[in-house]
């Protein structure tokens, strides 16, 4: 498949992924309004734990990242079934659910009320939003629409991301107003123009991708090795810095196939000085190692932007290695088959 020839990939992307991937910046902005209507409560909690699975959970790790440094109590993410023990009272759980029906989450609001915790939801439907919507919890529950074609949450992020952002700086637990987040979104606009996904595609192909990256972007980091995953069906695996200089450097010539995996070096000027001079050493010895790497700089002007264009960039991986394998990025088959062994619903 040629990926500079959009007449002939168009026929292969049945769902629509590459509208839905265009449309990411639609999403946040119209998340954002949407759950912005809704009646939030202002709280001072003395820690948050935000509930979610998958995209929902990458959202949450999005924002955590980014205003980590900013925060004056513990921020955590909970991608499992119930509660962490320290629960009480005096913590927020937010239920993130992008279906609003993710049993996981929903067995975190139920231990969560048990716990006497306060609790907010937030979906684009199922029993959450109904739960919203009845006012048993507060909230939001926002509508993709037009803004996510697929109908699937691996390319609904934005909508996650609007939705959850809208919700927490209502509140009054996330420092962050509409015009910085909707700079951001406009920033990593302009930065999409030119940045050479195609290109970097093109490189991946056909190897093992990992990625490397650095706070505080490690969860722009998660969310974009997710999309890379979902979208094109690769084995696609991150690793963080310095930690992965404590575990990875002694295991990159064994098994035969390691030899094969190409290294993705996302850089920030937000990263650590001495995590600058570690990609540098490290890329070094990956080169004596005969191994393959490259870098992306990272060009946004502030911690956000630059998260949002790296889990942006990873979907567009995703879409171009899933067209390059000659693949239809779309369908979701084994996804389906689990969800239906588990007797859950499908979306």
């Amino acid at each position: 498949m040629d990926i500079n020839k959009p007449d002939e990939y168009k026929k292969l992307d049945s769902l629509g992924v590459e509208k839905a991937l265009s449309l990411f910046p639609e999403q946040i902005k119209e998340a954002w309004k949407q759950a912005s209507v809704f009646d939030i409560p202002s709280l001072t909690p003395a820690s948050v734990l935000i509930s979610g699975m998958g995209g929902s959970s990458n959202a949450a790790k999005i924002l955590q990242g980014v205003f980590e440094e900013d925060l004056k109590y513990p921020l955590e993410i909970r991608s499992d079934y119930g509660i962490p023990a320290w629960v009480d009272s005096e913590t927020l759980v937010v239920a993130n659910s992008y279906s609003g029906n993710t049993e996981e989450t929903l067995s975190a609001i139920e231990a969560a009320r048990k716990a006497g915790a306060k609790v907010m939801g937030v979906a684009t439907g199922g029993k959450i939003g109904e739960m919203v919507t009845s006012k048993a919890i507060p909230g939001a529950v926002v509508s993709p629409g037009a803004t996510n074609p697929t109908g699937f949450p691996k390319t609904g992020l934005g909508v996650s991301l609007g939705a959850l952002a809208a919700v927490l700086s209502k509140a009054g637990v996330l420092p962050l107003s509409e015009s910085v987040l909707f700079s951001a979104v406009d920033d990593m606009v302009e930065i999409r123009k030119s940045w050479e996904a195609k290109e970097v595609s093109s490189w991946l192909h056909g190897s093992t991708p990992v990625f490397f990256g650095g706070k505080p972007l490690v969860g722009a980091l998660n969310a974009g090795r997710n999309a890379t995953c979902e979208i094109s069906r690769n084995f696609t695996q991150f690793y963080d810095f310095p930690e992965v200089n404590h575990v990875l450097i002694e295991a990159l010539q064994k098994p035969e196939q390691v030899k094969k995996n190409k290294y993705l070096f996302f850089e920030s000027n937000f990263n650590h000085p001495r995590v600058k001079e570690r990609y540098e050493i490290t890329k070094g010895i990956l080169t004596e190692m005969g191994l393959e790497h490259r870098t992306y700089l990272l060009k946004g002007s502030s911690k956000l932007s630059q998260s949002l264009e790296l889990a942006h960039f990873c979907g567009w991986l995703g879409f171009y290695l899933a067209l390059l394998d000659d693949t239809d990025p779309g369908p979701e088959p084994w996804i389906i088959k689990l969800k239906q062994s588990l007797a859950q619903p499908t979306h």
